[in-house]
């Protein structure tokens, strides 16, 4: 007590350092490689390396369903583990082919945490959707579904639209897919590629007709998308040396024309119909040339949206080259043989020529049941004129208009004509059938309308302005682009007011009368009763302005 030292103190040191010395001599203890609890408790902690550099592998397969590890973990895991030939599961781990968070030792986060599945743990089949992180894309034995799946996604021409890192090329009218495996799951993967509006509902993605089985593929070839592959180096994606084989689209076992072979090649069979090819998502290009100029065929492939004014269809590339020699096909090669109705009727072993032209020309668009919900319908910019409980559109409209709609199409939408397809007479019964089986009423079975009546003063052109913000925009949008914040409830969608090829063919009279009596069979409403003679006339030249369209005479 004289130095002042608390007595205690020593003991405290004492007991202190013992407690150390029992530390670490228990810690020795169980770290001998002879102690029996030594396998059933440790813990794999892996370091692999196959070329990208290091990934630290802390598994969970030593507790399997979150439980303590038996007795004979080490010689049952080796025995159930199936054979995977040159790879060593002791040394790779679990997570780079199951993935899963391999960190974590609770069953729940250890499977992948909740979200959309980016981590989620792959066993069976699906083990497959690992198999390109670690080895090139290309025919392999145990993933021979995710290499039929990369097939699959450039058959559909995917990478026209979706960038993917490693093709040399890609399109921009889509998300960048080159990391897509690392940020959705499989199940999110395959949703995506057969509904795309599920989760986004103003996708203009088409739904491709893929079976569960064929997105599946495609989906374990995305999902082996990730930033940085097991077999190359950050250096190596960085000088874009990672790449994807070049696979041949063109059908075997026959002769090819150079054009038609490019027919394949650049993709554009993935969406439309040529022959007795159908991708079943663009319009039928077996007749193109008997129903389009050339001039329009090859400014078509150049910018789609520039004939039809919100089109989906990308611009495809093609070298100059390229483009001729497609054109030049499609123009002499894709034309419609002067006997089409009765070869039709002899296919179909019936005697029906409209009948069958209207299911060979028209359906695909206006759908078998005359609705407009023709299978790529959901894929056009303009939605096909319905007919079945139409009636009263039909009446107003005058007979030779209709002919003249099947003669020589409708200009800045997907309707093409018929003139070079089909004679006047065949034309003519085709539009008898429409008005029979669908529209149910005679063809001279017409409403006579009164005539407009002329407007007596212009109005300011600040007035007019505000009329189409007030009356208009809630649909046909400010700019007149249809995309007004209330279109997306209406279906046919409201018009595209700047589409100039469309209104070139309209009269300042019948841009009117639909201002003031409607469009029957559309969300367009009647305006007599808010409108005075002055404004409608004021919306007419407002609508000219935004389609930049004279008045057709």
């Amino acid at each position: 007590m004289a130095s002042g030292k608390p007595g205690w103190i020593n003991i405290f040191y004492g007991a202190a350092i013992f407690a150390l010395l029992i530390t670490l001599g228990l810690s020795s203890y169980f770290s001998l490689d002879q102690h029996p609890l030594k396998k059933q408790y440790r813990i794999p902690d892996l370091k692999i390396n196959l070329g990208a550099g290091p990934v630290r592998e802390h598994c969970t397969y030593c507790h399997p369903d979150g439980s303590r590890p038996s007795a004979d973990l080490a010689q049952r895991a080796v025995r159930e583990h199936p054979d995977i030939g040159a790879h060593q599961w002791e040394k790779l781990g679990c997570t780079g082919c199951h993935l899963g968070e391999g960190m974590a030792l609770d069953v729940d986060i250890s499977h992948g945490l909740p979200g959309l599945g980016a981590r989620s743990i792959l066993k069976g089949k699906d083990l497959q959707a690992s198999c390109f992180k670690c080895h090139r894309v290309g025919p392999l034995a145990g993933a021979t579904k995710a290499w039929k799946g990369y097939r699959t996604f450039l058959a559909r021409g995917c990478n026209t639209c979706h960038h993917i890192a490693g093709l040399g090329r890609g399109g921009r009218y889509g998300p960048d897919l080159s990391h897509i495996g690392s940020l959705l799951g499989l199940d999110l993967l395959q949703q995506a590629i057969r509904d795309p509006k599920a989760n986004l509902a103003n996708s203009i993605m088409p739904r491709f007709p893929l079976s569960k089985g064929q997105a599946r593929s495609v989906a374990y070839f995305l999902k082996s998308r990730v930033k940085q592959p097991f077999y190359a180096t950050p250096m190596q994606i960085q000088a874009g040396q990672v790449k994807l084989p070049e696979v041949s689209l063109a059908p075997k076992g026959r002769e090819l024309a150079a054009g038609e072979k490019l027919l394949f090649e650049k993709q554009c069979l993935a969406c439309h119909q040529f022959r007795a090819v159908n991708g079943r998502i663009a319009p039928d290009l077996s007749f193109v040339g008997s129903q389009r100029e050339r001039e329009y065929i090859s400014g078509f492939l150049t910018n789609p949206a520039r004939y039809i004014p919100g089109a989906v269809m990308p611009q495809v590339p093609m070298s100059a080259d390229e483009q001729s020699r497609l054109v030049d096909y499609l123009a002499g090669q894709a034309v419609a043989p002067k006997n089409l109705s009765q070869l039709l009727a002899q296919k179909m072993g019936r005697e029906e020529p409209a009948k069958q032209l209207f299911m060979r020309l028209c359906q695909a668009c206006h759908a078998a049941e005359g609705n407009g919900l023709g299978p790529i319908q959901p894929n056009l910019a303009n939605f096909p004129r319905a007919f079945n409980g139409n009636a009263t559109f039909f009446q107003q409209a005058d007979q030779q208009r209709l002919l003249k709609s099947i003669e020589t199409g409708i200009p800045g939408t997907s309707m093409p004509g018929y003139k070079k397809i089909i004679s006047a007479e065949q034309r003519e019964q085709v539009l008898n059938l429409i008005f029979k089986a669908f529209i149910g009423i005679a063809t001279t079975d017409k409403i006579a309308l009164p005539a407009l009546p002329e407007h007596t003063a212009h109005l300011p052109e600040a007035t007019i302005d505000t009329l189409f913000l007030e009356q208009c925009s809630r649909c046909h949008g400010v700019s007149g682009n249809g995309k007004g914040a209330e279109s997306q409830q209406h279906l046919p969608r409201p018009r595209n007011l700047t589409n100039s090829r469309y209104f070139a063919a309209f009269s300042d009279e019948r841009i009117a009368r639909a201002i003031q009596d409607g469009i029957p069979g559309t969300a367009m409403p009647a305006h007599v009763e808010l409108l005075s003679t002055d404004e409608t006339w004021g919306l007419t030249h407002k609508i000219r302005q935004l389609s930049r369209a004279k008045n057709a005479e």
